[in-house]
């Protein structure tokens, strides 16, 4: 069966190939198709003028490019949800988590990664939202 082509509304920009690698399977896996971004500025041309977005990012990232990569990406799509992925190993963990949410980041999450933590940070961006308002439901009469 082929897989329908690379959603953009599900990015990974993640250093660390072990983690990379196990996102892309466990997405797949569940059906979702993400995008691999293969550096910060194919990221960030990838995301303008998107919305809903989830982007995955881990330590190794931010070590590489610097915090100023999530206003790059907030800039380029300011309804994105930046997910920063974590390993307890990571020089300065505290401080890149607590400068993260500082900066904006939705969430954080720590390895080894539960399947319905990276599940919930997918599945609002993913949902197709419908437009105006709900249709209202007829009462019953006692």
């Amino acid at each position: 069966m082929a897989l329908p082509p690379a959603s953009p509304a599900l990015l990974i920009l993640v250093a660390n190939a072990e983690t990379r690698d196990f996102l892309v399977t466990f997405l797949e896996g569940h059906e979702y198709v993400p995008r691999v971004g293969g550096n910060l500025a194919e990221v960030v041309q990838i995301l303008k003028g998107l919305t809903r977005v989830t982007v995955f990012v881990d330590c190794q990232t931010v070590s590489t490019y610097g915090p100023g990569l999530y206003a790059k990406m907030k800039v380029a799509c300011p309804q994105c949800r930046l997910v920063l992925l974590c390993d307890k190993s990571h020089e300065d963990l505290r401080e890149l988590v607590k400068e993260a949410m500082e900066l904006g980041v939705y969430a954080c999450l720590q390895a080894p990664f539960a399947e319905w933590e990276v599940l919930a940070m997918v599945r609002p961006t993913q949902a197709t939202k419908s437009p105006g308002r709900r249709p209202s439901r007829p009462r019953e009469k006692p």
